[in-house]
């Protein structure tokens, strides 16, 4: 996965354009549910959960660093949550920690960014 690949996928995720994301995932994509501290497993799943979480907030990522770990990518992400309002819930930086297989994301781990 380029990092051109990389920013596409999180403007399609900006833009709550939940298919072109999900295409990005790998088929046995393993995905971090926050509200319940569980996991999502699979597109299907991972589409489910976006769109249950679309109903309800809004996020905008924008990748500020992105760092190469062999094995996929540490994305250092400006993260603002709006809620269905608009109104701001949150806006942060995280770490996305990326694994990718055969050019699409198997697994993200959400953490915070290195000092």
């Amino acid at each position: 996965m380029s990092p051109d690949d990389l920013t596409a996928l999180y403007a399609d995720w900006s833009a709550g354009d939940l298919t072109a994301l999900v295409d990005r995932l790998h088929p046995q994509v393993d995905w971090p549910e926050p509200w319940s501290g569980g996991r999502v497993l699979g597109r299907a799943g991972v589409a489910e959960h976006l769109a249950q979480q679309a109903r309800d907030v809004r996020f905008t990522v924008v990748p500020r660093q992105l760092v190469d770990t062999g094995r996929g990518w540490a994305v250092t992400v400006h993260q603002v949550v709006r809620d269905a309002d608009g109104d701001l819930l949150s806006d942060t930086t995280v770490l996305h920690t990326l694994t990718v297989d055969d050019d699409l994301v198997r697994r993200l781990d959400v953490g915070e960014p290195p000092p």
